[in-house]
């Protein structure tokens, strides 16, 4: 994915002790995506973009935000979901 121009990151979080997983909107080729992508820390220090990731039209939000909410729902259901509480927040 070269042709990136990259915009402001809007949400991250740590995946493992050596990467974090970036939430961006992006546009690819003249095309706006979004992108949450695995990025890793370079021997510089600098955080750099993996090949891990999805990159979506933005047109495709509400499928996505769909998606994420019936994981969750599953996720609940299952009894996976880990509570603020438990984590020690």
């Amino acid at each position: 994915m070269t042709d990136i121009n990259r915009g402001d990151c809007i949400a991250k979080f740590e995946k493992n002790s050596r990467e974090e997983v970036w939430v961006s909107i992006d546009d690819f080729r003249g095309r706006r995506i979004i992108n949450i992508r695995v990025h890793y820390r370079s021997d510089t220090g600098d955080w750099l973009p993996g090949k891990q990731g999805l990159a979506v039209g933005v047109d495709r939000y509400r499928d996505l935000a769909e998606a994420v909410l019936k994981l969750g729902e599953k996720l609940q259901a299952d009894g996976l979901l880990i509570g603020a509480k438990e984590r020690g927040e």
